[in-house]
């Protein structure tokens, strides 16, 4: 097989290389691969931020990477062989698993894998995992209920928008904080009302909308922090991919992340082919040309992700 690999940190170092094929253990699905998506976490690692989380069993090269689409190749025992030469997506936490997704071939458990439905571009669907489990993870831990008020920074973004689609189809109210220029595209997506970045203090702008605060605030930004903490009433929940800030006035503040969830995926991969989820793609590179991938999305931000082909 094919895999984009690090042979030190610096995206100088990404390249294209050959690597055994993976062979599909009892309970794992081989996926050819045919898209894969570069995640800011993909660039964290290649930079070399987060060498100092690898454990020790994980030494260059290192294959980036976590999610993928396109079709099963091969089962291993004690999975459905009909299986084979269906169309599928799949996801991994690389750093658990000692390996990441941007490879031609790769062999991942069952319960990481969604079967998808022909019709959505396989690189629309690669988008979908990560960004969509962290936002699953997200309003799962909010835990709102219909008619109930969410703010959500960064609603305009990968994560924060596949959460905005969530939120909203279950009948939350949601208030995108973005930057004005994306206001139509937030509300394209479900928002019920914008608090612009440039109008101000975001627990101001939003208590103008909801005089008593929100029920609850997901952040997906690295620079929001305590500020949100105004925009959220007493009692209520702030959630965020990042870091939490010391809660405040009964607020419940955690941090989630985006995990292994077959139910979730496949909930997700379905909603995505049947167009209830947005998946913008900003632009699409070929697997030897990943340094150059690299390269584009750290210029960014972009409108969608980035996505490497094989």
């Amino acid at each position: 097989m094919r895999a984009v690999q690090l042979s030190n940190w610096g995206i100088e170092h990404v390249h294209l290389a050959d690597a055994p094929d993976p062979v599909p253990a009892a309970g794992e699905i081989l996926i050819a691969a045919e898209a894969a998506t570069i995640n800011p976490a993909d660039l964290a690692m290649v930079t070399g931020a987060f060498a100092s989380w690898l454990p020790a069993s994980i030494a260059a090269p290192y294959t980036p990477g976590w999610d993928l689409a396109g079709r099963i190749a091969a089962v291993g025992d004690g999975v459905d062989r009909s299986l084979v030469g269906s169309r599928a997506v799949g996801f991994s936490n690389w750093v658990e698993a000692g390996h990441g997704m941007q490879a031609s071939l790769v062999a991942l458990p069952r319960g990481n894998v969604a079967i998808a439905a022909d019709g959505l571009p396989s690189a629309q669907l690669t988008t979908v995992s990560l960004n969509g489990l962290t936002a699953w993870a997200a309003v799962k831990e909010l835990a709102l209920e219909p008619g109930q008020t969410l703010v959500i920074a960064g609603a305009a973004g990968s994560v924060g928008g596949f959460a905005l689609e969530l939120a909203a189809a279950r009948g939350i109210r949601v208030v995108a904080a973005v930057a004005e220029s994306d206001r139509d595209y937030a509300l394209g997506l479900g928002a019920t009302d914008v608090a612009a970045r440039e109008d101000g203090n975001l627990g101001e702008v939003v208590r103008k909308l909801l005089p008593g605060g929100a029920d609850a605030l997901f952040d997906t930004t690295t620079s929001l922090g305590s500020t949100g903490l105004g925009a959220v009433k007493d009692g209520g929940v702030y959630v965020t991919s990042t870091t939490p800030p010391e809660p405040e006035r009964g607020i419940r503040a955690t941090k989630i992340y985006g995990l292994p969830d077959g139910d979730a995926l496949q909930t997700l991969v379905d909603m995505a082919t049947a167009g209830q989820l947005h998946t913008p793609v900003a632009g699409e590179f070929r697997a030897g040309q990943a340094r150059e991938a690299y390269a584009e999305f750290a210029s960014g931000p972009h409108r969608g992700r980035i996505v490497l082909t094989f």
